[in-house]
Protein backbone atom coordinates (compact mmCIF):
# COMPACT_ATOMS: atom_id res chain seq x y z
CA UNK A 1 0.00 0.00 0.00
CA UNK A 2 1.80 3.55 -0.95
CA UNK A 3 3.24 5.97 1.73
CA UNK A 4 3.23 3.55 4.53
CA UNK A 5 5.78 1.17 4.39
CA UNK A 6 9.59 1.05 5.67
CA UNK A 7 11.81 3.29 4.68
CA UNK A 8 15.69 2.50 5.08
CA UNK A 9 17.60 5.79 5.16
CA UNK A 10 21.34 6.41 6.37
CA UNK A 11 22.92 9.77 8.07
CA UNK A 12 25.01 10.86 5.02
CA UNK A 13 21.98 10.46 2.85
CA UNK A 14 19.88 12.48 5.27
CA UNK A 15 22.51 15.10 5.46
CA UNK A 16 22.75 15.48 1.54
CA UNK A 17 19.10 15.87 1.18
CA UNK A 18 18.77 18.36 3.82
CA UNK A 19 21.02 21.13 2.54
CA UNK A 20 18.51 22.53 0.67
CA UNK A 21 16.61 23.49 3.68
CA UNK A 22 18.71 26.02 5.36
CA UNK A 23 17.37 28.37 2.88
CA UNK A 24 13.40 27.95 3.32
CA UNK A 25 11.10 28.35 5.87
CA UNK A 26 11.76 24.36 6.65
CA UNK A 27 14.41 23.40 9.14
CA UNK A 28 16.62 20.63 9.20
CA UNK A 29 14.98 18.75 12.40
CA UNK A 30 11.57 19.68 10.26
CA UNK A 31 12.67 17.07 7.11
CA UNK A 32 14.34 14.82 9.47
CA UNK A 33 11.00 14.80 11.36
CA UNK A 34 9.19 14.78 8.15
CA UNK A 35 11.09 11.31 7.42
CA UNK A 36 10.20 9.61 10.77
CA UNK A 37 6.86 10.42 10.24
CA UNK A 38 6.69 8.28 6.96
CA UNK A 39 8.25 5.66 8.53
CA UNK A 40 5.81 5.76 11.39
CA UNK A 41 2.99 6.05 8.60
CA UNK A 42 4.21 2.05 7.16
CA UNK A 43 4.50 0.99 10.86
CA UNK A 44 0.72 1.75 11.35
CA UNK A 45 -0.23 0.80 8.28
CA UNK A 46 1.37 -2.80 8.66
CA UNK A 47 -0.21 -2.81 12.02
CA UNK A 48 -3.84 -1.94 10.08
CA UNK A 49 -4.60 0.75 12.70
CA UNK A 50 -6.56 3.53 10.27
CA UNK A 51 -7.14 5.49 13.03
CA UNK A 52 -3.70 6.28 13.90
CA UNK A 53 -2.53 6.93 9.91
CA UNK A 54 -5.37 9.45 10.38
CA UNK A 55 -3.91 11.68 13.14
CA UNK A 56 -0.81 12.51 10.02
CA UNK A 57 -3.51 13.70 7.75
CA UNK A 58 -4.84 16.84 7.28
CA UNK A 59 -8.06 17.41 6.98
CA UNK A 60 -7.36 20.12 3.81
CA UNK A 61 -5.28 16.86 1.83
CA UNK A 62 -6.00 16.06 -1.50
CA UNK A 63 -4.42 13.16 -3.02
CA UNK A 64 -3.22 13.40 -6.79
CA UNK A 65 -6.16 11.93 -8.35
CA UNK A 66 -8.99 14.53 -6.15
CA UNK A 67 -9.48 12.33 -3.28
CA UNK A 68 -10.33 13.94 0.51
CA UNK A 69 -9.06 12.65 3.60
CA UNK A 70 -11.92 10.74 4.26
CA UNK A 71 -12.32 9.21 0.71
CA UNK A 72 -8.10 8.10 1.03
CA UNK A 73 -8.82 6.76 4.41
CA UNK A 74 -11.58 4.37 3.02
CA UNK A 75 -9.31 3.48 0.47
CA UNK A 76 -6.72 2.56 2.83
CA UNK A 77 -8.97 0.68 4.87
CA UNK A 78 -10.29 -1.54 2.37
CA UNK A 79 -6.72 -2.51 0.28
CA UNK A 80 -5.53 -3.46 4.37
CA UNK A 81 -8.92 -5.45 3.94
CA UNK A 82 -8.37 -7.03 0.72
CA UNK A 83 -4.45 -8.22 1.31
CA UNK A 84 -3.78 -7.58 5.28
CA UNK A 85 -0.47 -9.77 5.18
CA UNK A 86 1.13 -7.41 2.19
CA UNK A 87 4.71 -6.02 3.04
CA UNK A 88 6.27 -2.92 1.07
CA UNK A 89 9.65 -1.53 0.69
CA UNK A 90 10.20 2.00 -0.23
CA UNK A 91 13.61 3.85 -1.35
CA UNK A 92 13.35 7.53 -0.66
CA UNK A 93 15.08 9.26 -4.11
CA UNK A 94 15.42 12.38 -2.43
CA UNK A 95 13.53 15.55 -0.72
CA UNK A 96 12.78 18.86 -1.83
CA UNK A 97 12.12 21.57 0.07
CA UNK A 98 9.58 24.45 -1.69
CA UNK A 99 8.90 27.00 0.78
CA UNK A 100 6.56 25.41 3.65
CA UNK A 101 6.59 22.16 1.81
CA UNK A 102 8.92 19.16 2.57
CA UNK A 103 7.80 16.81 -0.64
CA UNK A 104 9.64 13.25 -0.39
CA UNK A 105 9.80 11.15 -3.04
CA UNK A 106 9.81 7.55 -2.81
CA UNK A 107 10.15 3.95 -5.17
CA UNK A 108 7.97 1.33 -3.53
CA UNK A 109 6.85 -2.41 -3.97
CA UNK A 110 4.60 -4.11 -2.23
CA UNK A 111 3.79 -7.95 -2.53
CA UNK A 112 1.58 -10.26 -0.97
CA UNK A 113 0.64 -14.28 -1.04
CA UNK A 114 -2.76 -15.34 -0.52
CA UNK A 115 -5.05 -18.46 -1.03
CA UNK A 116 -8.40 -18.28 -2.45
CA UNK A 117 -10.88 -21.20 -1.03
CA UNK A 118 -14.50 -21.48 -0.98
CA UNK A 119 -17.38 -20.18 -3.14
CA UNK A 120 -15.27 -17.76 -4.87
CA UNK A 121 -12.78 -20.29 -6.15
CA UNK A 122 -15.70 -22.81 -7.06
CA UNK A 123 -14.26 -21.90 -10.56
CA UNK A 124 -10.75 -23.97 -9.57
CA UNK A 125 -10.14 -27.67 -9.79
CA UNK A 126 -9.79 -28.74 -6.13
CA UNK A 127 -11.50 -25.10 -4.35
CA UNK A 128 -8.69 -23.47 -3.96
CA UNK A 129 -5.89 -21.43 -5.76
CA UNK A 130 -2.84 -20.08 -4.52
CA UNK A 131 -2.43 -16.17 -5.50
CA UNK A 132 0.49 -13.37 -5.42
CA UNK A 133 -0.13 -9.62 -6.09
CA UNK A 134 3.30 -7.31 -6.81
CA UNK A 135 2.40 -3.93 -6.77
CA UNK A 136 5.07 -1.06 -8.13
CA UNK A 137 4.99 2.55 -7.82
CA UNK A 138 6.94 5.68 -7.89
CA UNK A 139 5.43 8.86 -6.09
CA UNK A 140 5.99 11.85 -3.78
CA UNK A 141 4.79 12.87 -0.53
CA UNK A 142 4.16 16.61 0.60
CA UNK A 143 3.93 17.61 4.17
CA UNK A 144 3.05 20.79 5.23
CA UNK A 145 3.25 22.42 9.06
CA UNK A 146 -0.65 23.02 10.59
CA UNK A 147 -0.30 24.32 14.74
CA UNK A 148 3.25 23.15 15.44
CA UNK A 149 2.39 19.99 13.36
CA UNK A 150 3.56 18.10 10.08
CA UNK A 151 0.76 16.80 8.16
CA UNK A 152 0.32 14.99 5.10
CA UNK A 153 -1.50 17.64 2.47
CA UNK A 154 -0.84 15.95 -0.77
CA UNK A 155 0.81 13.42 -2.93
CA UNK A 156 1.63 12.86 -6.49
CA UNK A 157 1.77 9.31 -8.43
CA UNK A 158 3.91 9.54 -11.38
CA UNK A 159 3.66 5.94 -12.25
CA UNK A 160 1.74 2.90 -10.47
CA UNK A 161 1.40 -0.67 -11.94
CA UNK A 162 -0.36 -3.69 -10.02
CA UNK A 163 0.07 -7.21 -11.05
CA UNK A 164 -1.73 -9.95 -9.50
CA UNK A 165 -2.11 -13.22 -10.44
CA UNK A 166 -3.43 -16.90 -9.29
CA UNK A 167 -2.48 -20.61 -9.84
CA UNK A 168 -0.88 -21.65 -13.18
CA UNK A 169 -0.82 -17.76 -13.82
CA UNK A 170 1.94 -16.71 -11.59
CA UNK A 171 4.55 -18.28 -13.69
CA UNK A 172 2.83 -16.92 -17.13
CA UNK A 173 4.99 -14.78 -19.78
CA UNK A 174 2.40 -11.63 -19.75
CA UNK A 175 3.14 -8.44 -20.65
CA UNK A 176 0.94 -4.96 -21.40
CA UNK A 177 1.85 -2.22 -23.61
CA UNK A 178 0.09 0.72 -22.48
CA UNK A 179 0.86 4.57 -22.55
CA UNK A 180 2.06 6.24 -19.19
CA UNK A 181 0.47 9.47 -20.41
CA UNK A 182 -2.95 10.94 -22.17
CA UNK A 183 -4.70 13.90 -23.72
CA UNK A 184 -8.21 14.81 -22.90
CA UNK A 185 -9.56 12.16 -25.42
CA UNK A 186 -6.94 10.80 -27.30
CA UNK A 187 -7.06 7.92 -29.37
CA UNK A 188 -4.51 5.50 -27.46
CA UNK A 189 -3.95 1.44 -28.20
CA UNK A 190 -3.07 -1.00 -25.18
CA UNK A 191 -2.08 -4.34 -26.49
CA UNK A 192 -1.11 -7.26 -24.29
CA UNK A 193 1.11 -10.44 -25.01
CA UNK A 194 1.13 -13.76 -23.06
CA UNK A 195 2.58 -16.78 -23.86
CA UNK A 196 -0.07 -19.74 -23.73
CA UNK A 197 0.64 -23.47 -22.86
CA UNK A 198 0.29 -25.85 -25.80
CA UNK A 199 -2.37 -27.93 -23.46
CA UNK A 200 -4.35 -24.67 -22.72
CA UNK A 201 -6.93 -22.30 -23.86
CA UNK A 202 -6.87 -18.84 -23.15
CA UNK A 203 -9.23 -15.73 -22.68
CA UNK A 204 -8.62 -12.51 -21.98
CA UNK A 205 -9.75 -8.45 -21.61
CA UNK A 206 -8.45 -5.43 -22.06
CA UNK A 207 -10.25 -2.34 -20.50
CA UNK A 208 -9.68 1.21 -19.19
CA UNK A 209 -11.09 3.49 -16.16
CA UNK A 210 -11.34 6.87 -14.46
CA UNK A 211 -9.71 7.16 -11.56
CA UNK A 212 -12.37 8.46 -9.73
CA UNK A 213 -14.31 7.82 -6.05
CA UNK A 214 -16.76 5.63 -6.02
CA UNK A 215 -14.84 3.49 -8.00
CA UNK A 216 -16.43 3.08 -11.85
CA UNK A 217 -15.30 0.07 -12.83
CA UNK A 218 -15.81 -1.20 -16.60
CA UNK A 219 -14.02 -4.67 -18.02
CA UNK A 220 -13.95 -5.67 -21.92
CA UNK A 221 -16.04 -8.92 -22.40
CA UNK A 222 -13.65 -11.86 -22.45
CA UNK A 223 -12.13 -12.67 -25.72
CA UNK A 224 -10.23 -15.98 -27.33
CA UNK A 225 -6.65 -15.50 -27.49
CA UNK A 226 -4.86 -17.22 -30.52
CA UNK A 227 -1.88 -18.48 -30.85
CA UNK A 228 0.00 -15.50 -31.11
CA UNK A 229 -0.99 -14.74 -27.55
CA UNK A 230 -1.81 -10.98 -28.68
CA UNK A 231 -4.98 -9.20 -27.82
CA UNK A 232 -4.86 -5.19 -28.64
CA UNK A 233 -7.62 -2.65 -28.39
CA UNK A 234 -8.01 1.01 -29.15
CA UNK A 235 -9.10 3.73 -26.95
CA UNK A 236 -10.41 6.93 -26.02
CA UNK A 237 -9.67 9.32 -23.49
CA UNK A 238 -11.97 10.87 -21.19
CA UNK A 239 -12.40 14.62 -21.56
CA UNK A 240 -12.56 15.72 -18.18
CA UNK A 241 -8.69 15.61 -17.43
CA UNK A 242 -9.37 12.80 -15.14
CA UNK A 243 -5.92 10.20 -14.72
CA UNK A 244 -7.15 6.42 -15.95
CA UNK A 245 -6.02 3.09 -15.36
CA UNK A 246 -5.54 0.54 -18.10
CA UNK A 247 -6.38 -2.98 -16.99
CA UNK A 248 -6.27 -6.59 -18.57
CA UNK A 249 -7.38 -10.04 -17.62
CA UNK A 250 -6.86 -12.97 -18.79
CA UNK A 251 -6.84 -16.93 -17.87
CA UNK A 252 -6.30 -20.14 -18.91
CA UNK A 253 -8.48 -22.83 -18.98
CA UNK A 254 -8.29 -26.77 -18.74
CA UNK A 255 -10.58 -29.99 -18.30
CA UNK A 256 -11.66 -30.35 -15.37
CA UNK A 257 -11.20 -34.34 -15.68
CA UNK A 258 -13.00 -37.44 -14.16
CA UNK A 259 -11.50 -37.26 -10.50
CA UNK A 260 -11.72 -33.56 -10.25
CA UNK A 261 -13.52 -31.98 -7.38
CA UNK A 262 -14.93 -28.98 -9.38
CA UNK A 263 -18.66 -29.52 -10.54
CA UNK A 264 -17.55 -27.81 -13.81
CA UNK A 265 -16.40 -29.58 -17.05
CA UNK A 266 -14.00 -26.95 -17.45
CA UNK A 267 -12.17 -25.17 -15.12
CA UNK A 268 -9.87 -22.41 -14.53
CA UNK A 269 -6.09 -23.00 -13.78
CA UNK A 270 -5.17 -19.98 -13.41
CA UNK A 271 -5.73 -16.39 -13.99
CA UNK A 272 -4.37 -12.74 -13.84
CA UNK A 273 -5.04 -8.88 -13.60
CA UNK A 274 -3.14 -6.19 -14.62
CA UNK A 275 -3.28 -2.63 -13.76
CA UNK A 276 -1.25 0.33 -14.69
CA UNK A 277 -1.69 3.84 -14.32
CA UNK A 278 -2.04 6.33 -17.18
CA UNK A 279 -1.96 10.41 -15.85
CA UNK A 280 -3.17 13.44 -18.10
CA UNK A 281 -0.39 15.05 -19.16
CA UNK A 282 -0.73 18.03 -16.84
CA UNK A 283 0.40 15.04 -14.24
CA UNK A 284 3.48 13.95 -16.49
CA UNK A 285 6.31 12.83 -14.31
CA UNK A 286 9.41 15.85 -14.54
CA UNK A 287 10.92 14.59 -11.28
CA UNK A 288 14.83 13.72 -12.27
CA UNK A 289 15.58 11.76 -9.40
Amino acid sequence: MKKFTSILVSALIVNFMLIGAAFANISEQDVQEAIKITEKLRKLSDKNDIEGIKKYYSDNYKSHDGYNKDQIMEIFETARKLYPSSKTKETIKKVDVEGDLIKIYIDEISTTKFTVKGEDASYTEKGKIKGKMVSVADYSMTYKKENDSLLVVADEIFSEVTDIRYGEAMEADFKMDAPKTLKPKEEFTVKTTLIVPEDRVAVGSIGHDKIVYPVEKYWDPYRAIDSTGILERVMIANGDNTNEYANATYAFIKSAGPKSKSKYKAVISGMGFYVQRMNMEKTKNENKG
